[in-house]
């Protein structure tokens, strides 16, 4: 072997080997000469850091259904009211428990929802068609000036479901969620970032909350072998969102439907007293199960734990007369605010900028890791 080709291919692997912490190659250059065999080789190593998982704090909030007071109830496939036992239902005593502040919590979020999402579309929804957007703004409208009934029984169901994946979720009481935004309601700025405070106040990372949204009933008659049976279907679908307080959005949505089927001789008088439990934890179940698929770590994850934000300012002084005011605040080339602001910023490590006019432009890398006060002397 040609020594000068020997000699680079034992350096080459002495490199290599000596790495120790490599989680990809990328070759960027070859070189080769045709009269001497030689090839070199320039390789870099790009490690790659793996995202560091954070258990959820979840509170689940009471359940609503979509049906309101005045309103028809729930109908079956002949357009005829669906009864079921009065001992399968909500008594009045169960609706008066339900915390009204609760209830204005998700009434605001489904809002900032709305709001937000009409905003970053706009555009886009000068295409879409009128009376189908006109219909869905109706319906909200109806439901939210309607009289909410409270699904108690599904809200205590899902946390105790979610408890039984306690590796992936905690599930804070949801009195204690109830007390916060209670609290938050008399702060002077109610509801300016109501959601990213509640998170602060409570360590809550995010809320989950229910609608009941249609029941359905099917019936079908066998006759044959000398027998008759009559057998009911029950459905019921129960939307389930999942709010991140965070990033103050909903981050996952989904509909899930209950199935519970009686089948009875039309002689005998059987009746069910527990068809609304049963198609509560059917659905339930399958939320529970769902959840912990996309939020527990690995292929399948969908949804993640946003850290808490940090309250960075600035406490800016210059020789001469200077306001901070006149100040730009620049993180990672984005401008965020002037001089006199707070703001509420990710955990990471930025590239930041002041400028101001007339002054020397300041850069420095910031850590953000804690809430700080960051005193800088601009210059000539």
């Amino acid at each position: 072997m040609n020594p000068k080709l020997l000699s680079v291919f034992l350096t080459s692997i002495s490199v290599l080997c000596s790495a120790e912490t490599v989680a990809q190659t990328q070759t960027r250059q070859v070189t080769t000469t045709t009269l001497r065999t030689t090839t070199t080789v320039i390789s870099e190593t790009v490690v790659k850091e793996k995202v560091k998982w954070t258990p959820f704090n979840v509170c689940v909030l009471d359940f609503t259904s979509a049906d309101i007071e005045g309103q028809k109830r729930f109908l079956d496939h002949r357009n005829q009211p669906i009864l079921i036992p009065t001992q399968s239902t909500l008594t009045d005593a169960d609706r008066n428990s339900m915390s009204k502040v609760m209830q204005g919590y998700v009434k605001m979020i489904d809002a900032w929802d709305t709001s937000s999402t009409n905003s970053a579309n706009r555009a886009a929804q000068i295409d879409d068609n009128i009376f189908s957007r006109q219909k869905a703004l109706n319906l909200y409208q109806t439901i939210v000036k309607g009289q909410s009934r409270p699904m108690v029984i599904g809200a205590d169901y899902l946390s105790a479901y979610l408890g039984k994946y306690n590796d992936v979720f905690s599930c804070t009481d949801k009195n204690l969620c109830l007390a916060a935004m209670q609290n938050l309601q008399q702060s002077a700025d109610f509801p300016q970032d109501f959601m990213l405070k509640l998170a602060k106040q409570t360590g809550i990372t995010h809320l989950i909350y229910g609608t009941i949204s249609d029941l359905r009933i099917k019936r079908d008659t066998f006759k044959g072998y000398g027998i008759e049976t009559n057998t009911t279907s029950y459905q019921l679908d129960v939307i389930i969102k999942m709010v991140d307080l965070v990033k103050q959005r909903t981050v996952y949505s989904n509909v899930y439907t209950g199935v519970y089927k009686i089948q009875k001789i039309p002689s005998t008088s059987q009746i069910s007293n527990d068809i609304f439990h049963n198609l509560m934890t059917s659905a339930l179940q399958q939320a529970a199960e769902d959840f912990y698929d996309i939020c527990k770590p690995g292929r399948k994850n969908k949804v993640s734990v946003t850290p808490l934000p940090a309250r960075i300012s600035f406490d800016l002084t210059a020789a001469g007369s200077f306001n901070p005011k006149s100040a730009e605040i620049y993180f990672d080339g984005k401008y965020i605010g002037n001089g006199t602001e707070s703001f509420n910023i990710s955990g990471g490590t930025y590239d930041v900028e002041i400028k101001a006019a007339g002054d020397k432009t300041k850069t420095l890398r910031l850590e953000v890791n804690s809430d700080r006060v960051i005193k800088i002397t601009m210059e000539k």
